[in-house]
């Protein structure tokens, strides 16, 4: 049986069609019912949780007018609930990171870890820190083309396991983690600004290894 999955996309900055050409790699059509939406309220009003939920989604669609982030508390508690009790795995991939305060349910209960800022784009690396079932034959790489180095801000009193890095002319920032919350897992990826880097060899391995990892059932104890 193929495992099912909701993929959320769409904003200002990362507008769908440069999502597109990374699900069919990613979400291969022989191991997974795919559906996309860019319309948050999609997952909201789903009488059943898919197997999975990816976000490509910017939590604040247009930054450039005064927009409101669209995973209030109703959407942010089902999220939690759809882990916790469901076993829904949730896969959040660079801007569905960002844009979050502090207090917010998604960064201190689900995500564990908070998006500052990004400096200017540059070339930045990937480096595998753990053996991992989602760091599973990925070994350090660059990506093709410039990226935006996401500063992340790991919060010390909500565990989680930090599988790899990115490290630019910036520094060194935490980049990938995972965790187990309830019945259901959790993995951050912060890279993937572009097209071009979101079908690069390497990173198309950990894409593929975070979502099958994120369904792995009896991976949960």
């Amino acid at each position: 049986m193929k495992n099912t999955a909701l993929i959320l996309t769409g904003d200002y900055w990362h507008p769908t069609d440069t999502i597109m050409p990374v699900i069919g790699h990613m979400l291969p059509n022989e191991k997974w019912d795919v559906e996309m939406t860019e319309d948050p309220a999609e997952f909201l009003n789903k009488p059943f949780s898919p197997d999975l939920l990816v976000t490509f989604k910017d939590p604040i669609e247009n930054d450039q007018i005064p927009t409101p982030i669209w995973c209030d508390d109703k959407w942010s508690n089902k999220l939690k609930k759809s882990i916790n009790d469901n076993g829904m795995g949730f896969l959040a991939i660079h801007c569905g990171l960002t844009d979050l305060p502090n207090e917010h349910i998604i960064t201190q209960e689900i995500l564990r870890a908070r998006f500052i800022t990004h400096p200017p784009q540059c070339e930045v690396k990937f480096v595998p820190e753990k053996v991992h079932p989602i760091t599973e034959n990925v070994v350090e790489f660059t990506f093709p083309a410039i990226d935006e180095h996401y500063i992340i801000e790991m919060l010390p009193d909500f565990p989680t396991e930090i599988l790899g890095y990115t490290i630019s002319q910036h520094g060194k920032q935490p980049a990938l983690w995972a965790h187990v919350l309830g019945k259901g897992k959790i993995c951050g990826i912060t890279p993937g600004h572009s097209t071009e880097n979101l079908i690069c060899g390497e990173y198309l391995k950990i894409l593929q290894n975070a979502a099958e990892w994120c369904v792995r059932k009896q991976d949960v104890k």
